[in-house]
């Protein structure tokens, strides 16, 4: 993991979320595959692992025109789960019973009992919050984030919850990163965004001014990140 040295002092702590402070309960392709079944469809769920991988790869950079502002990003997530159930797609499954599954993937992901937290989360969440450090969220996420923190016990740790389904643009994006530290009120060099993704949580905010601080897994997690930040409050 790396932490960039702040030029100003943090204010606000910013999460990423999937790989940073939460993580799926269930493998994904485990719960697409056994939903597929469920449908009467039999797929791999190696396969649906590899396929899921190469559409979040080919989708990985989003044109603003593509990002929603209302929340709701169905279209996004349901063009990922066909392409990862793409070798079963036409296999006796009618239009109106494969969008239905779809919308049942959609809709699992947007509760809690989906997601499971990493072991250091809450804790870590408290010890910043103890530091008098603001805490919030930026994410590539939907509105759906907000009720999964709140199922999680989460929600009351942010004071601010950014997800680009909501602001119309999507990391790696510098207009998402601008236009947050605007929101905020602060110089970028007053936030720092931790997350796992070495380009949109590492060098697309540093370029944009922000603080970072990119976890590893199963290197390394958020167990330190108290300590560094408190050992930089006092010099």
């Amino acid at each position: 993991m790396s932490c960039s040295s702040p030029r100003t002092p943090i204010r606000v702590v910013l999460f990423d979320l999937v790989g940073t402070i939460l993580a799926p309960a269930v493998p994904v392709e485990a719960t697409y595959a056994a939903t597929a079944l469920r449908h009467g469809l039999r797929i791999d769920p190696k396969i649906v692992a590899t396929q899921f991988r190469q559409a979040l790869w080919r989708y990985r950079y989003r044109p603003q025109a593509t990002v929603p502002s209302d929340g709701d990003d169905r279209f996004y997530w349901g063009e990922i789960i066909r392409e990862s159930l793409a070798p079963v797609f036409g296999s006796g499954l009618g239009p109106e019973r494969w969008e239905a599954m779809v919308e049942e993937l959609y809709e699992q992901y947007g509760r809690g009992a989906a997601w499971r937290l990493y072991p250091e989360t809450r804790r870590v969440l408290a010890d910043l919050r103890d530091l008098g450090l603001r805490l919030g969220v930026l994410s590539n996420w939907d509105r759906r984030a907000r009720r999964v923190l709140a199922d999680l016990g989460l929600i009351e740790f942010f004071s601010a919850i950014f997800l680009s389904a909501e602001l119309g643009a999507a990391k790696p994006d510098p207009r998402l990163y601008r236009l947050v530290a605007e929101r905020l009120g602060y110089p970028p060099g007053a936030l720092l965004l931790v997350g796992d993704d070495p380009e949109n949580d590492g060098t697309a905010p540093r370029a944009c001014g922000y603080a970072i601080w990119v976890v590893r897994r199963p290197e390394g997690d958020l167990e330190r990140l108290p300590l560094r930040l408190a050992k930089a409050a006092h010099g």
